[in-house]
């Protein structure tokens, strides 16, 4: 139990740090500038400079990573930009619609599944047996 609970562990870890590289790779690739879409119509240079620092922009590409990583596995999920909200408050704000759709897909697809499954056993070997599969 202990080696595959180690080899599971030695999977996921590897899996969540390149899904991280990926989610942090394609933040990256938003077009604009987010210290100038942030400092809106003023785009005074010294505003836009204190935010790159602010938001450490003016980091090389792994520091950034580091500092994003560090912030998301302490729960700072950053700030919209085009918000200007924290995205943790702006996901807990669409939590509870999001739980009762995802409650109903799983009534759904429970009754449908059931009703596939009963159809199934009793009509072994039929179309409604292999449509059902």
């Amino acid at each position: 139990m202990l080696n595959y609970l180690l080899h599971r562990l030695a999977t996921i870890l590897p899996t969540l740090f390149f899904v991280s590289v990926l989610i942090f790779g394609l933040q990256q690739l938003l077009p604009g500038d987010p210290a100038m879409i942030l400092a809106g119509e003023e785009r005074d240079p010294t505003v836009i400079a204190h935010l790159h620092q602010k938001l450490h922009l003016d980091e090389p590409l792994p520091i950034r990573y580091l500092y994003w990583a560090g912030g998301v596995l302490k729960g700072d999920l950053g700030e919209s930009v085009r918000i200007q909200k924290p995205v943790l408050e702006l996901i807990v704000e669409k939590l509870p619609v999001t739980l009762e759709l995802a409650l109903l897909a799983i009534v759904i697809a429970l009754t449908i599944g059931i009703t596939a499954g009963i159809v199934s056993a009793v009509a072994k070997d039929s179309a409604w047996d292999y449509a059902a599969n």
